[in-house]
């Protein structure tokens, strides 16, 4: 998917597998999947403890991510939840891209599939230093009467 995005941005096989949101709804099923066995399992619903930990002031926050990920069935868990969510992102910057025609996307999305976060942050550069201000991802404001 990924290889779609960056080598062939504009191709209309990219077009087709990643203009709908098909590809992120049946990684998120198969996540989904994935986070049931992983609770129905003995001890499976162990990370929820140490997860309501991590969002305790009294406790310690950072030691209980470290103790989240020496839970095996957290880490199969978590791993595809964060390679979905990267999915996401990269998916709607390759749109907004074509959308506005920003250049040098391939960056931004490589960035994206391998940090996160940082690869948006460039994608938010390229677009600003290319004169295209920052890229609405879909929002568009409406008019409050609406709200």
């Amino acid at each position: 998917l990924w290889v779609l995005m960056v080598a062939a941005p504009r191709s209309s096989l990219t077009a087709r597998v990643m203009g709908p949101i098909a590809p992120v709804i049946a990684l998120s099923l198969a996540h989904l999947a994935i986070v049931l066995l992983a609770a129905s399992a003995p001890g499976g619903t162990e990370p929820v403890k140490i997860f309501a930990d991590v969002f305790d002031p009294a406790q310690n926050q950072l030691d209980g991510m470290v103790r989240l990920f020496e839970v095996r069935d957290f880490v199969a868990e978590e791993w595809p939840h964060v390679l979905i969510w990267d999915l996401f992102v990269g998916r709607a910057i390759w749109l907004d891209s074509l959308e506005r025609d920003v250049g040098f996307t391939w960056a931004a999305l490589l960035l994206t599939n391998g940090i996160g976060p940082p690869g948006l942050l460039l994608y938010v550069t390229i677009c600003l230093l290319s004169g295209r201000g920052v890229p609405s991802m879909g929002y568009r404001p409406r008019d409050r009467a609406e709200y």
